[in-house]
């Protein structure tokens, strides 16, 4: 199993090299998805992480729906084209250590 911490304020996901994250699959787009982590408006020191569909053909799913940009919460599912993963927060750190685990080929 692989995973990626979300160490940016933003993370591109896609196929070519130039990503972060990068998925070789065929029906992922170039540069397929971006994830955001912002910080929260509310509450100091929060950050909230959005993923936002770059275009893609095969689209991104947050929790099997299809998603343009969509907030994201601890345990979420989310598949980019056929490839899924699940978005790990650690609580402790209010969000600012985040992962992505996605699985082995």
């Amino acid at each position: 199993m692989k995973s990626f911490s979300l160490d940016k304020d933003t993370i591109s996901i896609g196929r070519s090299p130039d990503n972060n994250i990068v998925i070789d699959e065929e029906s992922v787009s170039t540069t397929h998805a971006r994830i955001d982590l912002v910080p929260n408006q509310l509450m100091d020191g929060l950050i909230d992480i959005f993923i936002e569909d770059l275009g893609s053909t095969n689209g991104t799913f947050v929790n099997h729906v299809p998603v343009k940009r969509q907030q994201l919460q601890n345990f979420d599912y989310i598949r980019i084209a056929f490839t899924a993963f699940k978005l790990v927060a650690d609580n402790k750190a209010k969000l600012a250590k985040t992962t992505v685990i996605l699985p082995d080929k």
